[in-house]
């Protein structure tokens, strides 16, 4: 009975605990000659702030807005932090709106599109006042005249960036652990500290002294980066995205954003082709070659990615636009991983034409569903190679434009085209390098 009383009490006692140790923290606003949303902006700076598990988020209520001068400012963040048992401010500070203007012809009408830009000044000082970090946070939209741009809401966006980059930049998780073997590794930080499924840490050998015998030198070349797979509350399940630990060595990890993958790879895939009136068929190329420009998320899990593709025919050319989503998954944690991604892609054709009359080239769009299986091997810390393979499915570009040299511009003809139908698909091969980016 006395052990079941025992657990019970620390069950209610420790998170109560915890939450008591989480520094006191307070959003308030500074106001400037531009009106500004601050309450807007406070509840959502708080939200993120609080949701984080990092701070305990108190409301000052009406006391949240200072008037004060810069010279009567630090006094006036002491006198609240006394009253309300604080330990540290975050003040905002919305800088006055730039507007800019700028004038072009497209066409044959004269455009003027208008530019608002707003910036989020935010700084941390502590319940003496002392400065502890600044942020700026900016946002920004452009529409064309008459546009009456909503600051405010412009303001409240810039507040929840500048929340989410505070938490990451200014107060960074940091762990200290010693390193286990396999691929899998458990570190004493968990929810109450603030630590979600997903989060990237990197981790660096610590050592307090300087090794005294050869195994010592080797713990000092644990290096790499953690994904956060299984968050329990003191403590988490790790798998290794990136780099090697030495098991038995003493390490440190701290957070940071989330890894990308930048890609160059060669891009080949099957081209079907209807040639032009009068053209003798058969000759029109069934393969293109080209090249794709790609960036995606390097986490396991969920995963985003999109790129840019370019291909040349003979007498056209090919850009492509595409976006995926899946998942990417370990299959020799860190080396070897498999992409899984499904999406759409929007193709630009341009491609010459037959006929004297035209001062343009022919151009045509059409848009594709994808879908992509690769295999990613991590070769290095960084570098790595890729190899896929994608299917295509999707609309034929059958409508071509040009212009006349009078300046019309119309459908073009059959016998005016080298090729009055392109269509990707359905193979499409992948293969080249990628940059781990942390």
């Amino acid at each position: 009975m006395r052990t079941l009383f025992t657990a019970l009490t620390a069950a209610l006692v420790l998170p109560a605990v915890v939450a008591a140790a989480l520094p006191r923290l307070a959003v308030v606003t500074i106001d400037s000659d531009e009106p500004a949303p601050d309450r807007e902006m406070i509840d959502a700076v708080a939200h993120e702030l609080a949701s984080s598990g990092r701070f305990d988020v108190v409301d000052l209520g009406g006391s949240a807005f200072i008037q004060a001068p810069p010279d009567s400012l630090f006094p006036a963040l002491r006198s609240l932090a006394a009253g309300s048992g604080l330990d540290m401010f975050l003040a905002l500070e919305l800088l006055e709106a730039r507007e800019t203007d700028r004038t072009f012809f497209r066409g044959d009408s004269l455009v003027t599109l208008r530019s608002v830009e707003v910036t989020l000044l935010g700084r941390f000082h502590s319940s003496t006042g002392t400065l502890i970090g600044t942020i700026t946070q900016t946002r920004s939209a452009e529409e064309e005249l008459p546009f009456s741009p909503d600051v405010g809401s412009l303001a409240v966006s810039a507040a929840v960036d500048l929340a989410g980059r505070c938490i990451l930049e200014l107060f960074p998780l940091e762990v200290s652990f010693t390193a286990g073997s396999g691929r899998l590794f458990e570190i004493p930080i968990g929810t109450l500290q603030g630590v979600d499924g997903g989060t990237v840490m990197s981790v660096v050998a610590a050592s307090a002294e300087i090794p005294s015998d050869p195994s010592g030198y080797e713990y000092l070349r644990s290096r790499g980066l953690l994904q956060i797979l299984r968050a329990g509350s003191t403590s988490s399940t790790a798998r290794l995205l990136s780099g090697r630990l030495v098991p038995g060595g003493p390490v440190t990890a701290l957070e940071q954003s989330a890894p990308a993958l930048v890609s160059a790879c060669y891009r080949g895939g099957v081209i079907e082709t209807v040639a032009g009136t009068g053209l003798e068929a058969g000759e029109e190329p069934s393969w293109d070659d080209g090249i794709r420009l790609g960036v995606a998320t390097g986490k396991w899990g969920f995963a985003l990615g999109g790129g840019i593709s370019a291909s040349i025919l003979e007498r056209a050319s090919i850009l492509g636009v595409d976006l995926g989503v899946g998942f990417r998954l370990p299959l020799s944690s860190p080396a070897l991983g498999l992409r899984l991604s499904g999406g759409a892609q929007v193709l630009f054709l341009t491609q010459d034409v037959r006929s004297d009359t035209l001062s343009s080239s022919a151009t045509a769009a059409a848009v594709n569903g994808i879908a992509d299986v690769s295999a990613e091997w991590l070769f290095a810390d960084h570098l790595g190679m890729e190899i896929g393979i994608g299917a295509v499915i999707g609309s034929a570009a059958e409508t071509w434009t040009v212009q006349e040299y009078t300046g019309r511009v119309r459908d073009a003809n059959p016998d005016e085209l080298y090729y009055t139908s392109l269509r990707e698909g359905p193979v499409s091969l992948r293969a080249g390098l990628f940059y781990l980016a942390f």
